[in-house]
């Protein structure tokens, strides 16, 4: 009798689940109890990644071109990370206690996990943030040779690497701390949000807002990525999930194919400000800033709101022009049971946020919501939960983080060579040239945020400026919480800023049109968020920094200085306004209405109004001579 044959691919597809299984169950029961120092934890969670990484490249491996040398290159990989964290998973007392001595198997350790760390990022996460890692390092042995403010004064090759290794402000610094503690915990939640039917509630609110109003296929698109992207957290990742249906439905209705995918990729890329979720970013914010998830969550809530009213408004203006309607092929009824099918999903993560917001850590509110989903989702047999769905839910959560992971170990990198050398202060006093007038540094710091998003994740992109540019900017007298979300909002809106915009470009496949285009489109449709932070910065009544009181003083006006901004971009207020001084005016009067303050919210109050009367009267002449 001839042996059956084993399947290689579905032995390790059998592995990977397991071990991300068990990786997950760790997290959170470290989570819950916190029995395993951050010392361990660490190490042990960037093991994880490492190790699932690799197994998902192993899992692939027959798509390979030399499937041979790919498997024995992944084997080697796996080596170098669970050898190059062994020395601080068994040896990190001896380490604490011999603090300063740099021993060869620290230098060996280091050396194998940088190795591994760039090997396995580039896998996950692209080319860009590996190759800048490998700059850095080369600056830091090298650097002593540069001229003027960029050179420091040398550093060894094994000093380099016990610096990354060893200190808090390297591999194992805040990044990695950050994606243990609340990255893992935080995809799972997400996972059994979706496994328990929450996804389709926000795809039957879509399809909802599609049937009543006017251009209500693309409003569907904001809608049901606003809501994805609260747990979804990557724009990419919201643009595939959401635009798959909202792209092609967008067209039948009407909509230009760039315009169509400009509105998924701007409504996606909000996800990353929209609360309470925000992406990994959040956390990390919260983390450097030392004060709550909740504070950082409420500080988003005005900015994420006029973002997406600024959408909102340019999608009922070009519908408008555009005499496009509602979708009305829609069955409403089918709409409304799927609602009422799965409106329970939406309790737990209800309950997470009510959690933060009563002053519940932000594990405890996560862990809430794990454990009340399944538990709820058992109301209704159409989102009832299995046993194996729960654990399919850990295990997935657990891959989720793996490209977030890679890129915070790689961060990691990045930030240890700048804590290391002391490149950040040649930043500083780079910007301190500018200390008579903040706005060019602000200027200089978005262009670095909007650089270095380009080819990393926001909150890489996020941890890597803020090291550099923060302290300097709060020395020059602004809020340091408005500095910190300056930051990371153009960090996660270079995802939509030309020439490399990857919601964009990933938008733009599915709508089968011109990139760049689509780039452009989506950036005139994002161009509130790379105004307010501006605004936020100069007054941080914007972000809720003021009390309730200083938000009801700025957000009407806000609000009306917002649909003003986006009549002038789109040209149309009350009708088209073709009149390009008067689009001109509608910008300038809604940039003055955004900005707190009374003189120029009356003055652009005032603009407002003299332009509707403009357009009102000419309009009404136009309709006299035609008749």
């Amino acid at each position: 009798m001839e042996a059956k044959k084993i399947d290689a691919t579905k032995v390790l597809k059998w592995i990977l689940y397991v071990i991300a299984l068990l990786g997950g169950l760790l997290h959170i029961y470290n989570s819950a109890l916190g029995t395993i120092s951050s010392f361990q934890m660490r190490p042990l969670h960037l093991a994880v990644v490492g190790v699932i990484a690799v197994l998902m490249e192993l899992t692939k491996i027959k798509e390979k071109k030399h499937p041979v040398a790919s498997a024995i290159v992944n084997i080697i990989i796996m080596c170098c990370v669970l050898y190059g964290v062994s020395e601080l998973l068994f040896n990190y007392e001896a380490i604490a206690k011999t603090a300063g001595t740099v021993s060869t198997q620290i230098v060996i350790c280091c050396t194998l996990l940088v190795i591994a760390i760039l090997f396995f990022t580039e896998r996950k996460v692209g080319k860009a943030l590996p190759i800048i890692s490998c700059i850095f390092i080369l600056y830091a042995l090298f650097g002593q040779y540069l001229p003027g403010m960029l050179g420091h004064r040398g550093y060894s090759y094994e000093r380099i690497m016990y610096f990354l290794y060893v200190n808090g402000n390297g591999i194992f610094g805040t990044a990695i701390d950050t994606s243990a503690r609340y990255l893992v915990l935080f995809m799972i939640m997400g996972q059994f949000i979706e496994l328990s039917g929450t996804s389709k509630l926000f795809m039957a609110l879509a399809d909802y807002v599609s049937s009543k109003l006017r251009g209500g296929a693309a409003k569907s698109s904001v809608v049901a990525s606003a809501l994805f992207g609260t747990i979804s957290g990557t724009p990419i990742a919201n643009v595939m999930v959401t635009g798959a249906f909202t792209i092609p439905m967008m067209k039948k209705s009407g909509f230009e194919a760039n315009f169509a995918a400009g509105v998924e990729a701007t409504a996606s890329t909000g996800g990353l400000i929209m609360p309470p979720m925000m992406g990994a970013g959040a956390f990390v914010m919260a983390e450097l800033l030392g004060i709550s998830y909740s504070a950082v969550m409420v500080a988003a809530i005005i900015p994420a709101v006029l973002y997406y009213f600024s959408i909102y408004l340019a999608i009922d203006f070009y519908s408008a022009k555009s005499g496009i309607g509602r979708v009305e092929e829609i069955d409403i009824e089918d709409v409304k049971r799927r609602i009422k099918t799965y409106a329970h999903t939406i309790i737990p993560l209800l309950a997470f946020i009510v959690s933060v917001i009563m002053g519940y850590s932000v594990f405890r509110s996560a862990i809430i919501c794990i454990i009340l989903t399944p538990i709820l989702a058992a109301v209704r047999k159409e989102t009832r939960m299995s046993f194996k769905s729960v654990l399919d839910g850990v295990a997935k959560g657990m891959m989720s983080t793996v490209s977030l992971g890679a890129a915070c170990a790689c961060a990691g990198i990045i930030v240890g060579v700048i804590s290391l050398t002391g490149f950040g202060f040649s930043f500083a006093e780079l910007l301190g040239l500018f200390n008579e007038v903040p706005i060019l540094a602000l200027i200089i710091t978005m262009l670095v945020c909007i650089i270095m998003g380009m080819g990393m994740p926001a909150v890489a992109s996020y941890m890597i400026t803020a090291t550099i540019a923060a302290g300097t900017l709060i020395n020059m007298g602004f809020s340091s919480i408005a500095v910190h979300m300056f930051i990371f909002f153009f960090s996660c809106f270079s995802s939509v800023t030309p020439p490399v915009a990857l919601a964009s470009y990933s938008a733009a496949g599915l709508a089968q049109t011109n990139p760049m285009k689509t780039g452009y489109k989506a950036f005139q449709l994002a161009l509130v968020a790379f105004i307010v932070p501006y605004f936020f910065v100069y007054s941080p009544a914007l972000i809720a920094q003021e009390g309730w009181m200083g938000v009801l003083g700025v957000l009407p006006a806000a609000i009306i200085g917002t649909y003003a901004f986006v009549a002038g971009l789109q040209g149309y207020l009350l009708g088209p306004v073709n009149n390009w001084l008067l689009r001109i005016l509608l910008i300038g009067g809604g940039c003055a209405m955004i900005a707190p303050g009374l003189v120029s919210d009356l003055i652009g109050l005032g603009i407002l109004v003299v332009v509707s009367v403009i357009v009102y009267f000419s309009r009404k002449s136009a309709k006299a001579s035609a008749a």
